[in-house]
């Protein structure tokens, strides 16, 4: 086994799929794709956000002090601030961040090292988080039960996503097996599709010979109690 295989093992998914999911039942800061990130976190923490050009401007901080490109999150002067990149392109800025609070949210240690072992397990672990929040797996298998392609493409109109996040995102679908999840990881999921119903319609509207084939067996069973009731009446 590789060193890769070994983070890719130790990686608790359905705590990271649980958390997100609950955040994307909870948040009132959440109706649409893409939301503000801005908005999420302020509603559900005391994280503060400032961009690199500001740290600089107040605090004296260089990007190349931050360890990151696109943006990272510490503790600074009592408070706990995710600093991010205001030069990237809008989509990298919204999953950096929310990279970031991943970390918050699944209690990992801050400003590790990459000769760190948990370092590469809590970047993946953050991902995750952020693959989620940012394209819900719910959605996109309620898009795909409704006939859509999940393209590449697809998942970049929809949810304002890089193509590189996009593609992993279709790749991370296409390995995974719903039927082998946990009890706990599809306990929101009907919620989650009716929370977000009016997008989901929007990017796949329900085709008109598209059925319920559990709600038409009770429609048939009903219709057979109406023939068996019939007989009586004459």
């Amino acid at each position: 086994m590789t060193f890769d295989d070994d983070v890719y093992e130790s990686v608790n998914y359905s705590k990271i799929y649980c958390k997100a999911n609950e955040l994307l039942i909870s948040s009132n800061a959440i109706d649409k794709f893409p939301f503000k990130v801005s908005a999420l976190i302020k509603e559900q923490s005391d994280i503060r956000l400032c961009k690199y050009a500001k740290a600089f401007e107040k605090y004296g901080i260089p990007i190349s002090q931050f360890g990151s490109e696109s943006a990272v999150i510490m503790e600074y002067c009592g408070a706990t601030i995710i600093f991010y990149n205001q030069d990237e392109v809008e989509y990298r800025i919204r999953f950096g961040i929310m990279h970031e609070f991943g970390h918050y949210v699944l209690g990992h240690k801050f400003n590790l090292k990459e000769i760190d072992p948990l370092y590469h397990k809590q970047e993946l672990e953050a991902n995750c988080f952020a693959a989620q929040m940012l394209m819900p797996e719910q959605i996109l298998r309620e898009c795909k039960n409704r006939g859509k392609v999940l393209s590449v493409d697809f998942i970049i109109q929809s949810f304002d996503v890089s193509e590189d996040a996009a593609s992993k995102r279709k790749k991370t679908l296409a390995n995974t097996t719903y039927e082998w999840k946990s009890r706990a990881e599809r306990e929101y999921d009907d919620i989650i599709v009716l929370k977000y119903a009016s997008m989901i319609n929007k990017i796949a509207p329900k085709r008109q010979y598209d059925y319920n084939f559990d709600d038409e067996y009770d429609r048939q069973r009903e219709r057979d109690s109406w023939y068996a009731d019939s007989r009586t009446w004459r």
